[in-house]
């Protein structure tokens, strides 16, 4: 549990050990949310940036308001403020930090509730569908989405009553000098499957990327970067073929110092060097067996001749 007091140049958290200080400079957004159970109400403070909290680091603000809780009266640079614990601080936030507050959006679940319940792991969890981003609560943590960095598997019901949703958001660009930041990964499980259809129709109005469904278009816009930087691929391509049929020549050419081929003898023997009158008349006979058998030209030239080498190129489908 913390006081929370509000400064010139920053907010400060006190707690029973240590006080957090945050800068009004890192605010990024400020969020007013009814709570998913209908009790109470949320407010969100989302920062651009963590703040150091002992060895830990704090990366939102998360202030619950019960509904028994009596309003609040204050003044911020002479404008009052009142209303719910959660409003108000809400309201002192935006306006220190110049920003907008932000509300539930259009999405309205069955029920009417303000948010769908669900899990994260064992975890009871609520998701809200907001306008510009996707919020999970989950117990004390908060994970905000925005839908132009999403990635989203949706994991349709199969003969059951629930289905789950796969959530991977790409990170920010880091500050120069800053690490670089790594990207958030969330399975929720257990929705109401009366809210699928709706839900990723929701999703895909708001050009996060359901399934892969904007992949394509991710693909062809490197392609035309790609067709305009390499101009030269088809002209390396002819050449390599060229060199290719070169290579092929070279290959199955016969040398030009090769002696001229010696004969051999019907029966696979050794070769015949030399021969005398008695074996003329063997000799007759094999010329007209060899005669007989003798193929068309062009066919034992088809059959001889050696077999092209074919190139092949991977297509990416």
């Amino acid at each position: 549990k913390f006081r929370l007091s509000l400064n010139e140049g920053a907010a400060v958290l006190h707690g029973k050990s240590a006080e957090i200080a945050v800068p009004y400079r890192l605010v990024s957004r400020v969020l007013v949310l009814p709570e998913a159970s209908g009790q109470g109400s949320l407010c969100v403070v989302t920062l651009a940036a963590p703040v150091a909290n002992g060895k830990s680091q704090v990366g939102h603000l998360l202030l619950h308001s019960k509904p028994a809780e009596p309003k609040v009266e204050c003044s911020l640079s002479g404008k009052p403020l009142c209303g719910q614990p959660a409003s108000v601080v809400s309201q002192a936030f935006a306006s220190l930090a110049a920003v907008e507050v932000g509300g539930i959006g259009s999405f309205k679940p069955f029920g009417g509730r303000a948010a769908l319940q669900c899990y994260v792991k064992a975890t009871e969890a609520a998701l809200y569908l907001l306008e510009k981003e996707l919020l999970v609560k989950e117990a004390s943590k908060v994970h905000v989405m925005p839908y132009s960095r999403l990635r989203v598997e949706v994991l349709p019901p199969d003969s059951r009553r629930t289905f789950d949703l796969q959530l991977e958001c790409a990170a920010a660009d880091a500050p120069a000098g800053a690490p670089a930041k790594t990207a958030l990964k969330l399975e929720l499980s257990m929705l109401p499957a009366n809210e699928c259809d709706r839900v990723s129709e929701l999703l895909q109005r708001k050009r996060a990327n359901v399934n892969g469904s904007l992949d394509g278009e991710a693909a062809s816009a490197g392609a035309v970067g790609g067709g305009a930087a390499g101009g030269g691929a088809g002209d390396d391509e002819e050449e390599e073929e060229e060199d290719d049929d070169d290579d092929e020549d070279s290959d199955f050419a016969p040398s030009e110092g090769s002696d001229v081929e010696e004969e051999y003898d019907s029966d696979g023997g050794d070769p015949v060097e030399g021969g005398d009158g008695s074996d003329e008349g063997e000799e007759e006979d094999d010329d007209e067996e060899d005669d007989e058998n003798e193929e068309p030209a062009g066919e034992a030239e088809d059959s001889q001749a050696p077999a092209k080498r074919i190139k092949t190129e991977a297509v990416d489908a």
